[in-house]
């Protein structure tokens, strides 16, 4: 039972990889759009639209976020309810990740959604010194 638990935390982290990589590339081009803005000198509505692309692109990678820790405690918690017959590197899995399904990202995600969301959202309205 066991190697099916680590086969089917091997498949999905594969899928959290692609999801990190599609909540940076979001990231990016939300930061991209916001600048594109700024050097053209978008009017107000521009600024605003571009502004709430930027808001769901933190609020969708928050969601995912949220989702990629939840696949590693629930496999954790899987892990746990093999009891004594789990391996050493099982029950450590468990001890490390195992527990209550996440209602909010890791910290340092939410540092990066956070830092993310800031670098594109602040340039379109602070003007900059020149």
């Amino acid at each position: 039972m066991e190697s099916e638990i680590w086969a089917t935390f091997q498949a999905s982290r594969g899928a959290s990889a692609t999801f990190f990589l599609a909540m940076v590339v979001a990231i990016w081009v939300a930061a991209r759009f916001c600048s594109v803005m700024v050097e053209k000198e978008a009017p107000v509505s521009a600024k605003v639209i571009c502004s709430v692309f930027s808001l769901s692109v933190f609020a969708m990678n928050w969601i995912i976020s949220t989702s990629m820790a939840n696949q590693l405690i629930g496999h954790a918690n899987a892990m746990a309810s093999l009891g004594e017959s789990a391996s050493p590197m099982a029950k450590g899995f468990a001890a490390q990740y195992g527990g209550e399904m996440a209602t909010m990202p890791h910290p340092v995600a939410i540092a990066l959604l956070v830092s993310g969301f800031l670098i594109a959202f602040l340039p379109l309205w602070m003007s900059p010194k020149k």
